[in-house]
């Protein structure tokens, strides 16, 4: 689990008769798989090229609705005392996130990527010649997070999640780098 946001969103009462070990392995699993659906949207399925998004586009909103499907959560019908909170407080959360996004990240440059792409660029020609490998073939995919402090998880070959200040930092930023472009060789 990432560390807590940077601009937190509003208190949540959680009601006294909710159990609550129960609710934060319900809401570990969908974290999981909200990050694993994330993840995927960058790869073609089967049937997919690169000249029709129709199917990639009709995968990636299938994917989106099997975990995240508001305004009623039925992805969440397994796990009701998470479902009963997600729709709860879904609407002043969604206004939250959609407030936070219009917003500049702390560490990142106005109207700039959370990376450097000159650094982008940099590591993976590096990760290209080091492994005798096409540029082309050198990917990954880096979800940055507003959240607190220097933080990363890969998520698998070639994925990473960050957090702002990771992205930021060129001595974190390298080898966070660097580890994805490697780990994503072959994938």
């Amino acid at each position: 689990m990432p560390p807590p946001l940077i601009d937190r969103p509003h208190h949540v009462e959680v009601p006294e008769s909710l159990n609550r070990e129960l609710s934060a392995a319900q809401w570990l699993e969908w974290w999981g798989a909200l990050v694993a659906c994330e993840m995927g949207e960058d790869h073609r399925g089967p049937g997919e090229d690169g000249d029709d998004t129709a199917p990639r586009v009709a995968r990636i909103l299938q994917r989106r609705q099997a975990v995240f499907d508001p305004p009623d959560f039925d992805a969440l019908r397994t796990t009701p005392q998470l479902q009963a909170l997600v729709r709860q407080h879904s609407r002043e959360s969604l206004l939250w996130a959609g407030r936070t996004r219009r917003r500049n990240p702390p560490g990142r440059p106005p109207d700039g990527s959370a990376f450097s792409w000159s650094l982008v660029k940099s590591v993976a020609e590096r990760v290209a010649r080091t492994h005798g490998v096409p540029i082309a073939d050198v990917t990954g995919t880096a979800v940055v997070l507003r959240v607190e402090g220097i933080w990363s998880q890969p998520t698998g070959p070639g994925h990473m999640l960050c957090s702002t200040a990771a992205a930021a930092d060129p001595d974190v930023a390298i080898p966070l780098l660097r580890d994805t472009f490697v780990s994503g060789l072959g994938a």
